[in-house]
């Protein structure tokens, strides 16, 4: 029995041309404007996509209904299952030949964790690990702001934070906290960054950072210091996408 809550309507092309690529993601049906029938036909075939979808041509109006009134219309809509995560991302393989990864610790906000995922997927990270039930429940919003990278990076869902980094460092995995806090000294993460092969960068909630337990346990913490002093802190994803520049 198909439950109603676990799917939601796509409304931005990037995010429904990365879905119906994704060999994991679950699609029931398709809406599309006349005008663009014949290219996603085309993008079917182009792209070999045999999934069970029901394909169907609509107006703006039976679109919109679908994706609601608020959402960007870019005229096609696409009805998709939440993707079930992985949460033992020690048993996968791909992961134990990867170099680095972002941990996510109780980021909440929708759009962020899309941009997040966006800037992730433009520095190559293929991994991120998030807290189980601290981060969004995946939405239209969270795919349309990923612009794609929802269905393109491994995102493992756990129950201790703590836990797994103590089972990363056990495999010499170098943790760094991105730290949201005022430090003594900024530091040049550049001064590190070849210290160790194998690195975590970690990231906290909007407006209280890193918390303490997590603070704790990392090997590094960097913070993103502006020059300009009367500006005390910027955005999460802004300052996380400076570290993914300096480490990756």
């Amino acid at each position: 029995m198909q439950k109603k809550n676990n799917y939601y309507w796509m409304y931005s092309r990037h995010a429904i041309e990365s879905a119906l690529l994704n060999p994991k993601r679950n699609i029931l049906e398709i809406l599309v404007e006349d005008k663009l029938s014949e290219y996603y036909k085309n993008y079917f075939k182009f792209n070999n996509i045999n999934k069970n979808i029901l394909f169907n041509t609509a107006n703006k109006s039976r679109i919109i209904k679908k994706i609601g009134r608020l959402a960007k219309y870019q005229g096609v809509a696409l009805l998709v299952e939440k993707l079930a995560y992985e949460k033992d991302f020690l048993l996968d393989s791909s992961f134990q030949n990867n170099n680095f990864i972002l941990i996510v610790d109780q980021l909440n906000d929708a759009l962020n964790f899309g941009a997040l995922l966006r800037v992730s997927y433009a520095f190559n990270v293929k991994f991120i690990i998030t807290l189980d039930r601290s981060v969004p429940e995946e939405n239209s919003y969270i795919a349309s702001a990923a612009s794609g990278a929802l269905d393109k990076i491994n995102i493992y869902k756990v129950k201790n934070i703590t836990n797994s980094i103590k089972a990363l460092k056990q495999k010499n995995w170098w943790i760094i906290g991105l730290e949201s806090k005022k430090l003594k000294k900024c530091i040049n993460i550049k001064e590190h960054n070849n210290l160790f092969k194998k690195k975590a960068l970690i990231i906290g909630s909007e407006n209280k950072g890193l918390r303490n337990l997590v603070r704790n346990n990392c090997d590094i913490l960097y913070r993103i210091c502006p020059k300009n002093e009367d500006l005390d802190s910027i955005n999460v994803v802004q300052a996380a996408s400076i570290a993914l520049y300096e480490l990756t």
